[in-house]
């Protein structure tokens, strides 16, 4: 449905981020796009505020007690003001346990803080969009002399291009509990799960424009906190974009950096001594790490500095003295007296960051390798970690012989935001994408003897005939070209049993172009399809026809008897939630 036939005033979009969000809006009659730049406590003018959560538990309910950046600074304030603190939870880059959750046979994953309590991620997720949100609103409320409804805002919400169905669903679920949108069918439809790379290209792509002629291939790295996603798209001669090969990604996030420092602090020193300095001090822990992130952010290989100083903090410094003398001993050994720094030599810096940054350049050359021999012409880098010169450097060292321009944009953080909001105004700027993975439900289809094994055959009364079990009977094959809005039919499906008040096909995916059955090695259950059966038609032989939509973000799905034209009610419940 076209933006216009929704009576949609404004786009607002919102980027949810591992270690930063933001949010951008535009409305229909006035494109030009309004983000925020001036949060409450940034020390400079950016286009998202931290992901920061801090909750404070009061007669037994967990309230958020701030948020952003002001977040970090509260806690801090509480455990100056008191010996033992309790009852305060801080949260940060929480949104990839929603990912490193995963579990094929788990539930959405919670975290469990230290004196026992529980905190859902599908909670921490919408709380914190939820205050966007309510920003948002109050931003747009206050700059306009006119009432805006809630059924006249299209929400764009970000998610990876590596989420999977589940957690898009989760994502979904988690919008809607922040009060994004309401139930029903028609609130769903204010509601795009924008893919992160795809906004960062259509940014990019309007940015400039005068270098994305028809029959330009362009590339997008976006690198952000916790994930790194890749993109190319052809821009078409109506200006659209086409996605050329299925999009890559990976958890190589700037994030990761950070948790390859802890790794070397704590075979540098101890890792007991870590744990108890992060368990007893915790607000000077986070000073800690927040001092190595402007060295992470700051560190070039070029430059003349051969040594970095890291800066012991008092009271890790006291807990060494008091405990681990000898570890202070050793550390004066190696560093010609000095034991109030540690040393971070090019070398050291280089082993903390190659995990990370050979993940992504490996992942950009994978990608490469997916082409065919025409290649791509343009690189654009975005992304907050985008803004890392060592990362920089060897994007343009390993890949600037193969492509005719690398562009690393002087607004890094604001490409996917502003993306989704471009995206929001015409979501038929991408026609076509590449299906990720082969999907397809488990059914029972005639038994042939020639191709089927004994121990999947069975005789079925209702049929009248013997039918093998377990059969991958597929939808969209890896790799394919799929259209958005345009539907793959199958109509051979009908019930089993002549009481049936239901039909449930398990659905299925893989890496695979070519599988019979689900049981094969590489297929994975993910969910379950339900097609609900009126009354009126139990005991009644017919067909039902099944009908996917793969080129939206997210998978859709109809059901229909052909003879009468009447739909059924249908669920889509994706494992994992």
């Amino acid at each position: 449905m076209a933006i216009n036939e929704k009576n949609i005033r404004v786009v607002l979009a919102i980027d949810f981020g591992t270690s930063r969000s933001g949010y951008a809006y535009a409305f229909v009659n006035d494109p030009r796009i309004i983000g925020r730049t001036e949060w409450e406590g940034q020390p400079i003018a950016y286009n998202k505020t931290l992901t920061h959560l801090l909750y404070s538990r009061d007669e037994g309910k967990n309230i958020v007690d701030a948020w952003g950046w002001p977040a970090k600074k509260r806690l801090f304030d509480i455990q100056r003001s008191f010996d033992d603190p309790q009852g305060y939870y801080f949260f940060e880059n929480f949104k990839m346990k929603l990912h490193q959750g995963q579990d094929k046979n788990s539930n959405a994953p919670d975290i469990t803080t230290n004196d026992g309590q529980t905190f859902a991620v599908l909670d921490l997720i919408s709380d914190y969009v939820k205050l966007l949100k309510e920003l948002a609103l109050e931003e747009i409320k206050n700059s306009t002399a006119g009432y805006l409804k809630d059924s006249e805002i299209l929400w764009c919400l970000t998610i990876p291009a590596i989420w999977t169905n589940a957690e898009k669903q989760f994502m979904r679920k988690a919008a809607q509990k922040a009060g994004l949108v309401g139930e029903g069918s028609a609130e769903a439809e204010r509601l795009l799960l924008v893919l992160e790379p795809e906004a960062a290209a259509i940014y990019c792509q309007d940015k400039e424009k005068s270098q994305l002629e028809p029959e330009t291939r362009f590339m997008v790295v976006d690198c952000g906190g916790g994930t790194v996603d890749i993109t190319v798209h052809e821009v078409l001669q109506d200006r659209k974009l086409k996605e050329v090969v299925i999009g890559k990604g990976g958890k190589y996030g700037s994030t990761y950096i950070d948790k390859d420092f802890e790794k070397y602090l704590r075979k540098k020193l101890n890792a007991d001594v870590i744990d108890r300095y992060e368990s007893d001090y915790p607000q000077e822990y986070l000073e800690m790490m927040a001092n190595w992130e402007r060295i992470k952010c700051d560190f070039n290989p070029q430059n003349n500095d051969n040594i970095i100083n890291f800066s012991i903090p008092r009271k890790l410094d006291r807990l060494l003295q008091e405990h681990y003398p000898h570890l202070l001993e050793h550390l004066a050994k190696e560093q010609q007296g000095e034991d109030a720094n540690i040393y971070l030599d090019k070398k050291t810096m280089m082993d903390i960051f190659s995990p990370t940054l050979n993940g992504l350049i490996e992942t950009v050359d994978e990608q490469f390798h997916t082409l065919n021999s025409r290649g791509c012409d343009i690189i654009f880098l975005v992304g907050g970690f985008s803004s890392s010169p060592i990362l920089r450097q060897q994007i343009q060292q390993k890949f600037g012989s193969r492509v005719k321009k690398i562009v690393f944009s002087p607004s890094p953080g604001a490409a996917i935001v502003e993306g989704a909001v471009l995206y929001g105004l015409n979501p038929s700027i991408i026609p076509l994408r590449r299906s990720r993975l082969t999907y397809g439900c488990e059914t029972s289809l005639p038994f042939d003897s020639t191709l089927d094994p004994e121990t999947k055959k069975f005789w079925s009364s209702y049929r009248k005939g013997y039918y093998c079990k377990q059969r991958f009977d597929i939808f969209v094959k890896a790799g394919e070209p799929v259209e958005v809005n345009k539907g793959i039919e199958y109509d051979g499906y009908s019930p089993q049993q002549e009481d049936q008040k239901e039909i449930k096909f398990p659905f299925y995916s893989t890496e695979k172009q070519q599988v019979r059955y689900t049981d094969d090695p590489g297929v994975d259950k993910i969910g379950e399809l339900i097609v609900e059966i009126p009354k009126t038609e139990i005991n009644s032989k017919h067909n039902i026809k099944v009908i996917m939509y793969f080129g939206d973000t997210e998978i859709k799905v109809e059901a229909i008897n052909p003879e009468s034209g009447r739909k059924y009610n249908i669920k889509f419940l994706f494992d994992y939630l």
